[in-house]
Order: C-alpha cells, then structure tokens, then sequence
C-alpha cells in the first residue's frame, strides 16, 4: 500500500510540472529613429519613475479598453523592475532626441541644469486595441524650482501579442521623451 501512495504522488507531481508553462521576459528599448529636437549642449538628469502600485510587480499587467479590470500574466514578465527599465529606456530616447545633451539618473550631490520627474498613472493596453501611457511630468532647476509641469496622454496601437506591446510601450517612451526634450528647448530659448 505504501508503495503505491509514492508511486501516485510521484505521477501526480510529474504531471503538474510536466504542464508547467515556461515564462517570457520582456525589455523595453530605446527609440533609434527619432529626430533630433535640440543640438544645444545641455546637462539633464531624471530622477526614478514613479509607478503605480498595480505596476510594481514582474507580471505584464494589461487592461481591457474601456474596463477596470485588470489582467496579469504570470507567464509573461518584464525583463528588469519596470521603473528601473522605464527610466533607462527614457535617458536614452532623451540622449537620441539631444545628441550633444548630458542625460544621465538623477545623483544627488551631482550638478545639473535640469532634472525630470516622471509620476506614471497609467501604463496598459489591450491586445488589437491600444497601448496607453498617462502621467505627468515636471522639469525642475538645479535649486528645486518647478520650471514646467505637464500632463501626458499618449495612445498608440498595441497590437496582437506581448512582444508588439511592449513595442508599442517603447515608442510611447520615446514619444514622451520626445515631449520632455521640446519642453527643455522651449525652456532654452525663453531665457
């Protein structure tokens, strides 16, 4: 009798890992074919992403259109912390956009002309609907002084699986960084 409880646990473990789904991971990438918005010499930190709590997880969370629920993949996964991630592929869609800028994470103690502050709200989608990105963002002077303060909505197609979403995501990065950089140039030529 013994023997058979083992030998029936052991069929029953093999067959829950024997259907245990492998996981995807995911990372976001830069930008490479944006336009330069400034060749002007500028020196620009961005301080972390702030993320809402529901992002803050590995899981990809994604968001029926027009709906409050939320659906979170197990099996697929952000490569690296999303707010880490988020922030690195901005610095260097910002470094595209600004060939001759210094864009570096913000480093306290360090000297800077400009600092930006990212508060995300949102960053969902749906398959064969859009990818979303939504928040606000505030370019600040070395002394802690609010220079502009923006709010951003931007939607583009998130197509059919993972790997197009998260696609989708980095161009809406990029877009955003695109925003930030123009906002500094305007902010540049007003002096």
């Amino acid at each position: 009798m013994k023997k058979y409880v083992i030998l029936l646990i052991c069929v029953v473990l093999t067959g829950c890992f024997a259907s245990t789904k492998n996981s995807a991971f995911y990372l976001m990438e830069a930008q490479k074919t944006q336009n330069t918005v400034s060749d002007a010499k500028f020196n620009i930190a961005v301080q972390d992403i702030v993320l809402p709590d529901y992002l803050k997880r590995p899981q990809i969370v994604l968001q029926e259109q027009d709906s409050p629920k939320l659906m979170i993949s197990e099996f697929h996964r952000w490569g690296s912390d999303l707010g880490q991630m988020i922030q690195n592929t901005l610095l260097e869609d910002l470094q595209n956009v600004m060939p001759n800028a210094f864009v570096k994470p913000l480093m306290y103690g360090e000297s800077t002309q400009y600092i930006v502050q990212v508060n995300l709200e949102k960053l969902s989608g749906d398959f064969n609907e859009n990818a979303v990105l939504r928040g606000d963002y505030k370019i600040v002077s070395a002394t802690g002084k609010t220079i502009r303060e923006k709010t951003f909505h931007l939607i583009t197609p998130a197509g059919k699986n993972y790997v197009s979403y998260v696609e989708a995501q980095s161009k809406l990065i990029g877009d955003l960084a695109t925003n930030i950089a123009l906002e500094i140039k305007d902010i540049r030529a007003r002096k």
